[in-house]
């Protein structure tokens, strides 16, 4: 399996996959649908890869910070940022400035690439950070360069942030090896989709709805690629069944929200709104055992997941469309270990984050000295390694939206 993103451009992209289709949106301006396949995708990351190698100076280790609403600029800027040398940083664009200019002078960056939207503190952002902001596409009249294999498997790659429990937001260092040893987790239920119902997934393509600063679009960023399926992109949820009913997609990643929506359709006979859509994978948050039932005897294939930032979004995934599994956040992971310190989930292995950035004592506060990665999360783990939550070390509320807050 590809293991960094050098080959998995050069090789997937280029050389296995580069006449399917990498990305679709719909145009707000003219209401079309837009593609872009693998190999001009790959063309675009060579852009983006040269233009950032050329524009920054030293650029090896400088962080550049992504501030968008989902967009195909998203995908190329992750890929082409690593791939000549510096650190991607993905922020949610939507925070108060407070909490933005935090992160911003944590990170310290180096080129801020934006859509330009207003989301409540554009003038505080211009006046801040003016000098270092540019377009999404600022990469769109560079040549394609070269590409080297040079990326450090051990080193900081990408930085999220997450909310935590307590406090500000914390800084997520991850690297190559993070990111890539937890691909098994999300590439195997694709094999466990086609067990149990014999659908062709080779080529899926997969509505993008979660924001891309969080880790699970993250995964799907690289996942999606290695399998050469396709994204559907949709930057808005008020445009969510517009953006469905224009693009044919099978899969998608829920948040409860989202899934009370599919499920009143399905319900009440609107099925045909959903345009095609058959697996859904549940995450970030508890889901009702009623509606995850009932969305399985009207033919979905419903899985749940459970990961954190800090674990790549590594942790336990439910495949299983048996009604005893129902409350489980699912099987496992073989990619690390696990273990009940008084009741706390703990995991351990190479999908475990580098640490907080600039932060080692709140790394040392869920990080031990043996590796072992203390989640907050209160589970059971039953002999046939299936986990159930039951709890929160310390309190912490999910919304609907699958976002966390204190």
């Amino acid at each position: 399996m590809v293991n960094n993103v050098y080959d998995l451009v050069t090789r997937t992209m280029e050389r296995e996959f580069p006449g399917r289709v990498a990305f679709r949106w719909v145009e707000d301006t003219t209401g079309t649908v837009k593609e872009k396949t693998y190999a001009e995708y790959a063309q675009d990351i060579r852009r983006a890869a040269a233009w950032f190698a050329r524009n920054i100076p030293e650029v090896e280790g400088k962080r550049v910070v992504l501030l968008s609403r989902n967009c195909y600029e998203y995908g190329v800027n992750t890929f082409g940022a690593v791939l000549a040398g510096a650190v991607l940083v993905t922020m949610n664009q939507k925070k108060t400035w407070d909490e933005l200019s935090w992160e911003l002078e944590l990170a310290e960056p180096a080129l801020i690439l934006n859509d330009g939207v207003d989301y409540g503190c554009r003038d505080q952002l211009e006046a801040a950070y003016g000098e270092r902001l540019r377009p999404m596409d600022v990469w769109k009249d560079t040549a394609p360069g070269g590409l080297e294999k040079k990326i450090d498997p051990n080193a900081l790659m990408v930085m999220l942030f997450t909310s935590g429990t307590t406090g500000r937001s914390k800084g997520v260092m991850l690297s190559q090896k993070n990111l890539f040893s937890a691909m098994p987790a999300f590439l195997d239920p694709f094999d466990d989709v086609k067990k149990y119902t014999g659908w062709n997934t080779d080529e899926f393509s997969s509505l993008s709805a979660l924001p891309m600063f969080h880790i699970s679009a993250m995964t799907s960023l690289v996942s999606w690629s290695i399998t050469g399926h396709s994204i559907n992109l949709c930057n808005n949820l008020k445009y969510f069944y517009r953006d469905l009913g224009a693009m044919h997609s099978e899969v998608m990643a829920v948040v409860p929200v989202l899934l009370k929506s599919i499920y009143s359709d399905v319900m009440k006979g609107r099925r045909d709104r959903l345009n095609g859509l058959c697996v859904l994978t549940c995450g970030a948050a508890m889901f009702d055992p009623k509606i995850l039932s009932d969305m399985m005897e009207k033919g979905f294939f419903v899985a749940q997941m459970y990961g954190l930032t800090e674990t790549c979004g590594d942790g336990a995934w439910n495949s299983s469309q048996e009604a005893k599994y129902l409350t489980s956040v699912g099987h496992v992971d073989n990619s690390c270990e696990y273990k009940l310190d008084d009741g706390e989930l703990c995991m351990r292995g190479t999908p475990i984050m580098l640490g907080y950035y600039k932060d080692p004592e709140a790394t040392a506060e869920v990080i031990d000295k043996d590796g072992w990665f203390h989640t907050g999360d209160i589970a059971r783990l039953e002999e046939d390694s299936y986990m159930y939550l039951t709890g929160r070390k310390k309190n912490l509320i999910i919304l609907g939206s699958g976002e966390n807050i204190t």
